[in-house]
């Protein structure tokens, strides 16, 4: 009698899950839970774009008040040593000067060839190479670029609410970007460098409720190719170490999804950093981490 009074409940309730049918979750049809899938999509504010433009822009100027302060001086001993010379040395001395100044602008930037890349991709390959003619003009632009990334930040914090993103991320990116404020306030362009740098780690972080892929990998590798070199140039190799250790560990999750990538190219290049880290030449390193930034670049279009 038990036994037939188990069997009838059994049956029963068998008879309800089949009428209740698709209301239980999870059950409805592959074509049903994609469509809903695509309804949830969420496109990449456009405030993230603007950020991460701004960021790359202020650090591009930044790395060049090194450069212009020199040539601005050399400029000025050039003009006072050629009222004491003949026309004849003063378009020698020219011509020496020119010279130097290609060497310099290499030797006295820091992230110059690993941001030269990026700003290439920005402006489809068109020149980047004005030089500014003074230090002010760069810090009024730093500044101008500053109080844009504020107002673009104004816009893009409720959408990064709304989509649940960690408070801390959140306040972490406010603080370095209060840290950016003043440094460009007291003028210190290796502060200003850094701190924008660190914001575009955080704005990597951003993009991750908005993308489908691993877009925002790729950022946070960009962010830590320019660290390296950025550490380098201080001599905290611990720092440049674990920056490019993490991103041998990430290689392949930012390379598996793609077809028209050889992954091989990446490795490589990296193993190329390591060597260059190796020999703590902080020239080496940047032409490495260079090819390093094109590489990304280059995962990152196949990724969009």
């Amino acid at each position: 009698m038990l036994f037939k009074k188990k069997t009838f409940f059994l049956t029963l309730l068998i008879l309800i899950l089949l009428i209740a049918g698709c209301r239980i979750p999870g059950c409805g049809s592959e074509e049903e839970n994609s469509g809903e899938n695509t309804q949830n999509e969420i496109e990449m504010p456009e405030e993230v774009e603007e950020i991460e433009s701004a960021l790359l822009e202020i650090m591009h100027e930044a790395d060049l008040i090194p450069l212009v302060t020199l040539v601005s001086q050399q400029s000025g001993e050039g003009a006072e040593s050629g009222n004491q010379q003949s026309d004849e040395q003063e378009n020698q001395e020219s011509e020496g000067e020119e010279g130097q100044e290609v060497e310099i602008t290499f030797e006295k930037t820091i992230l110059g060839e690993v941001l030269q890349r990026e700003l290439d991709e920005e402006n489809d390959g068109g020149e980047n190479n004005q030089l500014p003619t003074n230090t002010e003009e760069i810090w009024d632009n730093i500044k101008t670029n500053i109080t844009e990334v504020h107002y673009q930040w104004n816009e893009l914090e409720p959408k990064l609410i709304q989509e649940n993103m960690y408070t801390d991320t959140i306040n972490s990116f406010e603080e370095s970007l209060e840290g950016l404020t003043l440094f460009s306030s007291e003028q210190n362009h290796f502060g200003t460098l850094t701190e924008a740098n660190e914001l575009t780690n955080y704005l990597s972080k951003f993009m991750v409720p908005f993308a489908e892929n691993t877009i925002s990998t790729v950022n946070e590798l960009k962010y830590h190719t320019r660290n390296i070199v950025l550490s380098a140039a201080v001599d905290n190799y611990e720092e440049a170490q674990e920056s490019l250790t993490y991103m041998k560990e990430q290689s392949l999750v930012v390379t598996r999804d793609l077809e028209n990538y050889n992954v091989e190219d990446l490795d490589t290049a990296l193993n190329n950093l390591q060597r260059a880290l190796d020999t703590q030449d902080v020239g080496l390193i940047d032409i490495k981490a260079a090819i390093v930034m094109e590489e990304l670049i280059q995962i990152n279009d196949e990724l969009e």
